[in-house]
């Protein structure tokens, strides 16, 4: 088993992703498989070396540990960009082997006043699925143009990908790889074979599960998906970097701590996945 915890260094670690660190180690503990550390910094500008120092201090403090991501030691930025090509490299396989794509000049404004959730199905509204614009960084994003049909089965569920992600985005305006494609890719040349989420990430799933089908290594369809539920706050919302987490660190205290381990006992339940 080869799982990995996968933070992105935009914000300090909050309650909910010690739990899911915490479950995500048990699991593997009881597999007798290792978990590996993928910092989802292909964002540059929302990533910062405190937030990376961050995560590397709540794991020890979790008594959590993990395997480096492949690549890493020959250096944060240098490993970042090798990764980036990594996805540039299978998304042109990926289209070689019939991705349909295409490029789109809508910004997120125009999607979100014209579209309903601002969700692309069937094309976005200004029509570029049927205008073979160019992408050209700076100017336009390259669209999945998904078909009605897909529906993809994942950890139980039947996800409508056409329906609830709609035509999404695989290689972003500012010419780096979205996450649905860096993700799916990163996972699979690092071997990855178990994936542990929240429940708010089935879309995502089944996204890259798509996308796997037209990858030349399609591994990523034989991987274990798990999803659990969410850490919820006092106001009842699930708890994010964007709320007060972005700022104030975890308090590495025993009362937080166990509280994080109740969070993953709770959550795991239902998994099957339990402290060793």
């Amino acid at each position: 088993m080869r799982t990995r915890f996968a933070p992105t260094p935009s914000g300090h670690l909050h309650l909910g992703n010690a739990a899911h660190a915490l479950l995500t180690s048990w699991w593997a503990q009881s597999q007798g498989g290792t978990v590996l550390l993928r910092v989802d910094d292909v964002d540059a500008p929302r990533c910062d070396p405190r937030y990376r120092q961050d995560i590397v201090e709540v794991l020890t403090w979790l008594g959590i540990q993990v395997d480096p991501w492949p690549g890493d030691a020959q250096g944060e930025q240098l490993s970042r960009l090798k990764r980036i090509e990594a996805s540039r490299a299978a998304l042109t396989a990926a289209m070689g082997r019939g991705l349909p794509v295409y490029a789109c000049q809508c910004s997120r404004r125009v999607l979100s006043a014209q579209l309903p959730h601002g969700i692309p199905t069937d094309g976005c509204p200004s029509g570029c699925r049927q205008a073979d614009h160019e992408l050209v960084a700076g100017e336009s994003a390259l669209r999945v143009a998904v078909p009605p049909d897909t529906v993809v089965d994942v950890d139980g569920r039947a996800v409508n990908v056409h329906e609830e992600l709609g035509d999404f985005v695989i290689w972003r305006r500012d010419d780096l790889p979205a996450y649905q494609l860096f993700s799916v890719v990163d996972d699979t040349d690092a071997g990855i074979t178990h994936i542990l989420r929240g429940e708010d990430l089935h879309t995502s799933s089944a996204a890259q599960l798509f996308l796997a089908r037209f990858l030349p290594d399609n591994s990523l369809l034989d991987v274990e998906i798990r999803h659990h539920a969410l850490v919820m706050g006092d106001a009842g919302l699930k708890l994010s970097k964007s709320q007060s987490a972005q700022t104030t660190t975890l308090p590495r205290d025993a009362t937080t701590r166990d509280l994080a381990v109740t969070w993953a006992t709770e959550l795991g339940r239902p998994l099957g996945i339990h402290q060793p």
